[in-house]
């Protein structure tokens, strides 16, 4: 709560009984202070004289509702020796809630900040539930977005975000890389270990290709054991170089792959596409050919980064 009236006589009378009433308050000596005052810790209530040196109570109540947006209201009060109606009118007018004159009695001064203690505690509850619902629908939208199993983001996400790059490439010449990876021989390791310990490995491998990434790519869970990387700003020999890095870091968790010989390890291939600002095809189809590209790196032996070119594709291992 906060007071503000320039005589110090009758701050300290109110102040004492406002406390008296079992408020915390702080007191201002006129409005200019109590408007400081009010700017750096809001009030929920403010007790205000009408005539004050520097701004006086009415412009006080006017800037007070001038300023919008703001998380909760304040319950503005004039106490004041004017008993003019057409005070108390203007007072109304201004954005004010109630009008007590001076010499205020204390139990007309109890019964008006009791009614305003309700109202904040209600709107208190009011804007925690908010808050809530507003928390609530922020993880409804994340989860929406989130593989369930390995949680990257999802094919949803990956729509989402494909359609910001398309345009930001066409507005800002900006270039990007698409990885498509793909866990080598996965329904053969599924066969050998089952599928509680082949869902493990899918998240491992997940969380090795995301980590080896910076921040500002994107990755996400395509289907079944195929993830997407969007790398930005990243031509097409800087994304090799990238996914081959991750590649053998997924190659360096030497999990016992158990299925074909040849196979000691689970591994990964990877396919890479470049998105050009001169592209017309599209998102769809620079994913299909990132898409083409990792078939030739599985039929180049797997456990390899292979880029797509017109002219000729050339694996690295």
């Amino acid at each position: 709560m906060l007071i503000a009236d320039d005589d110090p006589d009758t701050r300290q009378v109110l102040q004492d009984a406002v406390r008296s009433l079992g408020h915390v308050c702080t007191v201002a000596r006129d409005g200019l202070e109590a408007w400081d005052f009010h700017h750096a810790v809001r009030a929920d209530v403010i007790l205000s004289d009408w005539s004050m040196p520097r701004l006086d109570g009415l412009s006080l109540c006017k800037r007070l509702r001038s300023v919008g947006g703001a998380p909760a209201y304040t319950h503005f009060i004039f106490v004041t020796g004017s008993a003019d109606k057409t005070h108390f009118i203007e007072g109304m007018h201004a954005g004010a809630d109630d009008y007590i004159t001076k010499p205020f009695d204390i139990d007309a001064l109890e019964a008006r900040l009791e009614v305003c203690r309700r109202a904040v505690m209600i709107q208190r509850q009011e804007l925690e539930a908010t808050s809530s619902l507003r928390r609530k629908s922020d993880r409804n939208f994340l989860d929406a977005r989130t593989d369930a199993l390995t949680s990257v983001s999802n094919r949803l996400a990956l729509a989402e975000d494909l359609e910001v790059v398309a345009s930001t490439v066409g507005r800002a010449g900006r270039l990007y890389s698409g990885a498509m990876c793909d866990i080598d021989r996965f329904k053969e390791y599924n066969d050998c270990f089952g599928h509680v310990v082949g869902d493990d490995v899918l998240r491992r491998v997940a969380q090795t290709l995301q980590d080896g990434l910076r921040r500002g790519d994107g990755f996400y869970r395509y289907g079944g054991e195929e993830f997407v990387a969007v790398l930005r700003d990243q031509s097409l020999e800087e994304a090799a170089a990238c996914m081959d890095r991750v590649r053998a870091h997924v190659e360096c968790l030497r999990i016992p792959h158990g299925g074909r010989a040849g196979m000691p390890y689970v591994t990964v291939s990877v396919g890479i596409a470049e998105l050009r600002p001169d592209t017309a095809a599209g998102t769809d189809d620079w994913l299909r050919r990132a898409d083409r590209a990792l078939y030739a790196a599985k039929a180049s032996g797997r456990n390899c980064v292979i880029t797509e070119r017109d002219d000729d594709p050339s694996p690295r291992t």
